[in-house]
């Protein structure tokens, strides 16, 4: 209650005209006050969308024309491999890895797929091959048995490919 009273003392001994400039300077900083706490950071934050947004709509038209190229790109890939045998894709594919010497077998097992036997290949070769595959040719795995050899990092592998263009029901083995 002290400061109340205080307060209240404080300006009953103000005069109207002195009242009057206190209120105004209250009105003053409570104005200044709003501003900093509610009007700039939202002043602040409408600048920097400003400035991204630009840039922002650039990048949108990019992944749209890159989106474009993409389908561009798989239906000349689909068609590719439709005109092409994928047991020859993968065999002139596979003489062209580091692991040609390895490779058992590759049989066709329909027109859209085919089986891959090899033994022992490097792992990490192995991996690369693969993203080869599907990058040069749009030919996936479908479905992959991986067992260890005796060797450090050489496995033996029994994978089946399916061509880029047709979808292959995939098969976990």
């Amino acid at each position: 209650m002290k400061v109340a009273d205080t307060a209240l003392h404080f300006w009953g001994m103000r005069s109207g005209k002195e009242r009057m400039l206190l209120c105004a300077a209250g009105a003053v900083v409570l104005a200044a006050g709003l501003y900093v706490i509610l009007l700039e950071p939202a002043l602040a934050a409408s600048r920097q969308l400003s400035a991204t947004l630009p840039r922002l709509r650039a990048q949108a038209e990019d992944m749209r024309q890159q989106q474009k190229e993409i389908a561009a790109l798989r239906k000349k890939i689909s068609a590719a491999s439709q005109r092409a045998d994928l047991k020859a894709l993968l065999q002139s594919s596979a003489a062209r890895a580091s692991f040609v010497n390895s490779i058992e077998r590759i049989e066709s097992l329909s027109g859209d797929r085919a089986l891959l036997l090899a033994a022992p290949v490097s792992f990490d070769d192995w991996l690369g091959w693969i993203e080869t595959l599907q990058r040069e040719f749009g030919i996936r795995l479908d479905g992959c048995k991986i067992t260890p050899t005796d060797q450090p990092g050489l496995v033996r592998v029994e994978a089946t490919f399916a061509s880029g263009g047709q979808a292959a029901a995939r098969k976990t083995q």
